[in-house]
C-alpha cells in the first residue's frame, strides 16, 4: 500500500516538476493477455494496468502499475489443481521512437525493470522480487493527442530460490497525451 500511495504521489507532482521544461506528458490503459514461459505450474491468464507517459526528446518515460493473475495449473496426477498466482507490479518503462501523439503508425522499442509481488493464498506463496522487461510494440496516432497501441513484451521476475518467472504478454492500449 505504501508503494501504490508513494506512485500516486509521485504522478501528482511529477506535472508540477517538468512544466517549466517543456516535457510533454500523457496516460494510459492497457490490458491483454499473459502467457507463462516454461512453467508447468501456470496457465495462460489476463493482465491489464494503467501509465503515466513523460517524454523527454527521443526517449519516453512510463511509469506503471500492473495487474495480472495466471490461470491454474493443469496437472492430471493431482486431484485438486492449484489455482494460478496473481501479481501486481510496477515500475518504470524507457520507450525508444514513441511518436507521442503524432499521427500514423510508429514501431516502439522498450525495457523496464519493476517491482512485481507474486502471489497464491491456495499455495500460501507471496513473494516480492524485482523483475526486467523488454520488447517492441506499434503506436499509432488515431487523433490529435490519442493513439491506440499494441505491445509484445517479455517479462522475467526473480525468486527467493534463484530461478524466474518468465512470462509473454501481450496488451492493447488507449494513450491520452495532455495539451496536445
Amino acid at each position: 500500500m505504501k508503494k501504490l500511495l508513494l506512485l500516486a504521489i509521485c504522478l501528482l507532482v511529477l506535472p508540477h516538476l517538468v512544466a517549466a521544461q517543456g516535457v510533454k506528458l500523457g496516460a494510459g490503459v492497457f490490458g491483454g493477455m499473459e502467457v507463462p514461459v516454461i512453467q508447468d505450474d501456470q496457465s495462460s491468464g489476463s493482465n491489464f494496468g494503467f501509465k503515466g507517459r513523460v517524454n523527454v526528446a527521443l526517449i519516453t518515460f512510463e511509469p506503471y502499475l500492473s495487474f495480472a493473475s495466471y490461470g491454474g495449473a493443469d496437472i492430471e496426477d493431482v486431484i485438486d489443481d492449484p489455482d494460478g498466482n496473481s501479481i501486481t507490479g510496477f515500475g518504470l518503462d524507457a520507450v525508444l521512437f514513441s511518436g507521442f501523439g503524432a499521427p500514423g503508425p510508429r514501431m516502439i522499442l522498450f525495457a523496464g525493470i519493476g517491482s512485481y509481488k507474486v502471489k497464491n493464498d491456495q499455495m500460501d506463496y507471496d513473494q516480492s522480487n524485482i523483475g526486467y522487461s523488454f520488447g517492441l510494440g506499434l503506436e499509432i496516432g488515431v487523433a490529435r493527442g490519442i493513439n491506440i497501441e499494441g505491445r509484445g513484451r517479455f517479462l522475467a521476475i526473480g525468486t527467493d530460490g534463484g530461478a524466474t518467472k518468465k512470462s509473454a504478454i501481450v496488451t492493447a492500449g488507449l494513450n491520452y497525451h495532455f495539451g496536445m
